[in-house]
């Protein structure tokens, strides 16, 4: 009687996809477990490939011919073909005493009996197969059967863990390329808005001081349309600045510098906001140097977005506190306002895109809800963190921390210390 040779395109093979070490080390476990269980002198997981089909794991017995990473070709009658082809459990107990088995090289290695049961991926295609071979005749009892069934299964939940996985994997790569994408073209976007944005505000400023002509009520809209602009001017950077964040297109021009020159420059920049609404700035530094390895321009602008926030939200009179706390491998920066404070509900995801509060700040401003992510980024960029701690009614300290440099550059040595004091910015 011959045998039809198993037509492979009945199971579809998956190469590609690899199993990590540590499945194959439990798989290991389960067949050799399966060797003593059944007492037979060969246990395997068998994987087919395009080609050929591969002794994938096998039991550690030295009295069986198979070893783990052979390969033999497809189509020659092996008993893990035929299993494969049928998507179903295989039961030879005496291969010899069927024709059907002739020509089978398991036969000729000495392998006389055979239970094997088909293992697939998740989607059908298939893997091999797990199986028992025994060199004398074996009927396999019930038990045993079923035994087998639950070690197939163990394998196909495995390969379920790993299918998942990769999926996984690929819909992050895929999100991490929209992402990508979109960030690309949020930053064309706002760049070509905010072009157009600039010619918009400056024909409204060439107006406004010629509206000698124009009634109050023309005038007050002509002033609407200077602020809407200047907002939208704000809301253009900081979407430029995320973008190039989050495509990474923002490589940082490291520098060491002494950060107590940084946070006074900053400080005196906004000295005219603060003398505009008679809010006083108080500076608190440790009196020498405080050296950092940082990108200067865009601590500046951290520095930047949390005390203009402090003076948007802070009442007329107050007063804003600007400390730098520097410990042996870092240092901490904290700007402290006497406003209304944030509620604890609003505070988490402060620092995420496009979120806001239900503080509105003192001067009738508007927030893009942008301006604190693009701190943390920058934070984190540079290996820091930032924080809140805020009471509804007391106010709020934002900080953030950076690593300090021990040593000096001799460019920050020849420059003349700060003595330890407090100075006061109104």
């Amino acid at each position: 009687m011959s045998r039809e040779k198993p037509d492979r395109t009945k199971y579809p093979v998956l190469e590609r996809v690899d199993v990590p070490g540590d499945t194959r080390a439990v798989w290991q476990d389960i067949v050799d477990l399966m060797a003593d269980i059944f007492r037979v002198p060969a246990a395997l997981i068998m994987r087919v490939h395009a080609r050929d089909i591969e002794v994938f794991v096998c039991n550690r017995n030295t009295a069986h011919p198979y070893r783990q990473g052979l390969r033999e070709r497809l189509d020659t009658g092996r008993y893990c073909e035929e299993v494969m082809s049928g998507r179903r459990p295989l039961l030879v107990p005496d291969a010899p005493s069927s024709p059907r088995w002739a020509h089978n090289p398991d036969l000729s290695a000495g392998m006389i009996s055979y239970l094997g049961m088909p293992i697939t991926w998740p989607e059908g295609e298939v893997f091999g197969t797990i199986c028992v071979l025994d060199s004398k005749s074996n009927a396999y009892s019930g038990d045993l059967i079923r035994l087998m069934h639950k070690f197939a299964h163990l394998v196909e939940s495995d390969l379920r863990v790993i299918w998942s996985s990769l999926q996984i994997s690929r819909a992050h790569e895929e999100l991490h390329r929209l992402n990508d994408e979109m960030n690309r073209f949020m930053g064309i976007a706002a760049h070509d808005m905010r072009n157009a944005l600039n010619v918009f505000m400056g024909c409204s400023r060439y107006l406004l001081p010629r509206g000698d002509g124009l009634s109050q009520k023309e005038r007050i809209y002509l002033d609407l349309i200077d602020k809407s602009g200047s907002t939208l001017i704000q809301l253009m950077d900081e979407l430029m600045d995320i973008a190039r964040i989050e495509t990474m297109h923002l490589p940082l021009h490291l520098e060491t510098v002494n950060l107590i020159d940084i946070v006074a420059e900053n400080v005196q920049y906004n000295q005219h906001l603060a003398e505009d609404r008679g809010i006083r700035i108080h500076v608190r530094d440790p009196g020498k140097p405080v050296m950092v390895r940082v990108d200067p321009a865009k601590i500046e602008q951290v520095l930047n977005n949390l005390i203009s926030n402090a003076l948007k939200y802070s009442p007329a009179g107050s007063a804003i506190s600007v400390s730098i706390d520097a410990a042996p491998e870092r240092v901490v920066v904290s700007i402290r306002d006497q406003g209304l404070g944030i509620p604890k509900d609003e505070q988490p995801g402060l620092f995420n895109p496009f979120h806001t509060t239900s503080i509105r700040p003192s001067t009738g401003e508007t927030s893009t809800g942008l301006g604190l992510f693009i701190a943390r980024r920058i934070v984190e960029e540079h290996g820091g963190r930032i924080w809140l701690e805020s009471e509804p009614g007391a106010g709020s300290v934002f900080s953030f921390s950076l690593a300090r440099v021990r040593q000096a550059p001799r460019h920050a040595a020849q420059k003349k210390g700060t003595p330890a004091h407090t100075r006061n910015i109104a």
